[in-house]
């Protein structure tokens, strides 16, 4: 994403001739598109969707994995796995035609996804993961809410981008401390049923 916004030839919703990308007013999709917003060609634009794709299987293999990782069985196990999965792939395609439906669709069925997290999380008393995690879902609502409602739609760029960023952060680090749980968790199974 850095190098496609370092090469992208300008322009933004809030000033069409602005020169470069701006970290204030574009959005993150902008680099996705072949065209800019001043309607000049933006040679980059694959290198963007490049980083989004990769940014977006990063968070599915990290769903596929995390029920394997906390050795999580029963229905929290699928929803956790595959509705995290599938909601990934609906967001790497939001640079289609298809991006405010892709991103209701990839934000609905990453709810049910987020919750078993959580709720893992939570039951194996992983506060700092599980407290940060809600921070991260509110900023996700909060991404949503100005997104479809456009009210105060000026600051969606900024809290879209610190979203990814928190969002990378708490993935790498939970990966990280994760790979060395697998080996305490490896025979306590977590049925949907337990308690």
């Amino acid at each position: 994403m850095t190098i496609a916004s370092i090469n992208y030839p300008g322009g933004s919703e809030v000033e069409e001739c602005s020169i470069g990308y701006s970290w204030v007013d574009n959005y993150l999709c902008d680099v996705l598109e072949n065209v800019s917003h001043s309607n000049d060609h933006h040679h980059f634009h694959k290198v963007g969707l490049a980083a989004m794709i990769c940014f977006c299987g990063g968070i599915s293999m990290f769903f596929f994995y995390f029920p394997h990782w906390m050795n999580v069985q029963g229905t929290w196990r699928f929803v956790i796995k595959w509705m995290g999965l599938i909601s990934m792939i609906g967001a790497m395609l939001i640079f289609t035609d298809l991006h405010n439906i892709m991103i209701a669709v990839s934000s609905i069925l990453a709810l049910p996804a987020l919750i078993g997290v959580f709720n893992i999380l939570y039951r194996r008393r992983l506060f700092p993961f599980f407290f940060a995690g809600i921070l991260i879902l509110i900023l996700l609502v909060i991404n949503n809410v100005i997104y479809y409602t456009d009210y105060m739609v000026q600051w969606l760029p900024q809290i879209q981008k610190i979203s990814a960023i928190c969002i990378v952060h708490w993935l790498v680090v939970m990966n990280w401390k994760f790979i060395n749980l697998k080996k305490e968790f490896s025979g306590k199974n977590l049925t949907s049923t337990t308690s």
